[in-house]
């Protein structure tokens, strides 16, 4: 085969150089996005904090100017083999852990989405707060789920 590609592809560790740093280049740039996602949500977690968020339509006994909604919303899904599983459980029947666990973190991921979305338009607050949470699938099933959190965002006045 040499003749044909040159010396350089007769060799099989030529293949395993390629692949060898190919696997490297591919790690540093995973490494590098998963830093840059990390350093993200860090900042949104610092943002999100220190907003509050409360069902009431109003802060009875505070003064503030409404500045627009605030939305979050996620869709999650869970891999073939879960659903797999879950179809298996629904027949005989009882609770299904894994989309239990699903439910309680796609709420968690909406309102501090919603949350993001006030820190951003300078709120200090979200009065009003909804969440809605719904099924949805490609036909006949429903693996993926929709969490969507949303709200009045409003500023404190100081007297």
């Amino acid at each position: 085969m040499s003749f044909l590609f040159g010396d350089s592809l007769g060799d099989s560790n030529y293949f395993d150089k390629i692949h060898e740093e190919n696997s490297l280049e591919s790690r540093k740039k995973n490494e590098a996005k998963r830093k840059a996602i990390a350093e993200e949500n860090e900042r949104i977690d610092k943002l999100a904090a220190n907003i509050i968020a409360i069902t009431a339509e109003s802060f009875s006994d505070k003064k503030y100017k409404v500045i627009g909604d605030a939305f979050g919303t996620i869709v999650e899904s869970k891999n073939a083999l879960s659903d797999l599983g879950a179809s298996f459980k629904n027949l005989v029947g009882g609770e299904l852990a894994n989309y239990t666990e699903m439910n309680k973190l796609a709420k968690k991921e909406a309102v501090r989405r919603m949350k993001f979305d006030a820190a951003q338009q300078g709120a200090d607050a979200i009065i009003a707060m909804r969440l809605n949470i719904s099924a949805s699938g490609v036909g006949n099933s429903d693996n993926m789920l929709t969490a969507t959190a949303y709200g009045t965002a409003i500023k404190f006045i100081k007297d």
